[in-house]
């Protein structure tokens, strides 16, 4: 009976010396991430109908700036901190770092059944 508990105890001794062992460890570091399989990842984990535009919309004016940005969240990701990203939580981030980006808007007035443009009489 006590060489079992014995046997046990010893077990879990190893076992646990095992795992503070490869918590000890570094990690293998990670290859750099390209900007084009940055954005790929940004468009995957983006979800929202407006999400292809604000990315897009943020390339073209800001692109050198906003990379760096997108780069963080792509390690985000990968680490498991963001799973998705709704559009307007990407929108909102880009205005928090600084980068206003235009998105197309279009106000509609549906009135009697019947639909109107802002503008329009």
């Amino acid at each position: 009976m006590t060489d079992d508990i014995d046997a046990l105890l010893r077990r879990k001794a190893l076992e646990l010396a095992k795992t503070k062992f490869k918590e000890t460890l570094p990690l293998p570091p990670r290859r750099q991430l390209t900007d084009e399989e940055v954005v790929k990842l940004i468009r995957e984990i983006t979800k929202g109908e407006r999400a292809g535009e604000i990315i897009d919309n943020a390339l073209a004016l800001y692109k050198p700036y906003v990379m760096s940005l997108f780069r963080k969240i792509a390690e985000l990701h990968q680490q498991g901190v963001i799973k998705e990203l709704m559009d307007y939580e990407l929108y909102e981030m880009l205005l928090r770092a600084g980068f206003k980006v235009p998105v197309k808007t279009e106000v509609k007035i549906v009135r009697h059944g019947r639909e109107y443009k802002l503008g329009e009489s």
